[in-house]
């Protein structure tokens, strides 16, 4: 920057016009560092200022929930948007329990095929696991709410 443009920017402006850009945060430290030649300060308030109003006008909670959805590893500006962040955490660790659902009910399935084959001891060993598994279940499903109301292991609840 020159050191006109240190002295005349409008920080909130382009506060906004780097957040609709796609800059991060860290930086406005390239302004500091630039208008620094000229012993200029830049109203770093302001900037913030209007690069969090625009950056949470383009990054929506549902952007995040998609974003954690998917899988991805984010590491954008967005995260500088304090609901954005929070929604994206949350949303990625509802992400990683219903991944973690799928595999205990693959692992389930598994089971009640290895159970037709299993000696004695083997089935005995297959249905502790089971019931491991179905107790994780429960955790998990009672934490992202889902009803499913079920037997957990019919062979624990068999009437003699």
């Amino acid at each position: 920057m020159t050191e006109q443009q240190c002295a005349d920017t409008n920080w909130h402006t382009r506060g906004i016009s780097d957040a609709w850009s796609g800059k991060y945060l860290s930086d406005a430290d390239e302004y500091a560092d630039q208008c620094a030649e000229y012993d200029i300060q830049p109203d770093f308030k302001q900037w913030r200022k209007g690069y969090l109003s625009a950056l949470h006008q383009q990054c929506p909670s549902t952007k995040a929930f998609e974003l954690a959805a998917s899988q991805q590893s984010y590491t954008g500006p967005c995260l500088a948007d304090a609901e954005f962040r929070k929604t994206f955490s949350i949303g990625a660790a509802e992400t990683r329990q219903k991944v973690e659902l799928q595999r205990i009910e693959t692992r389930l399935k598994e089971i009640q095929i290895a159970k037709g084959s299993a000696n004695k001891e083997q089935q005995q060993d297959l249905s502790w696991e089971e019931y491991q598994l179905q107790q994780e279940l429960l955790d998990i499903k009672g934490t992202l709410q889902i009803a499913d109301p079920e037997p957990l292991n019919k062979f624990l609840f068999k009437k003699k």
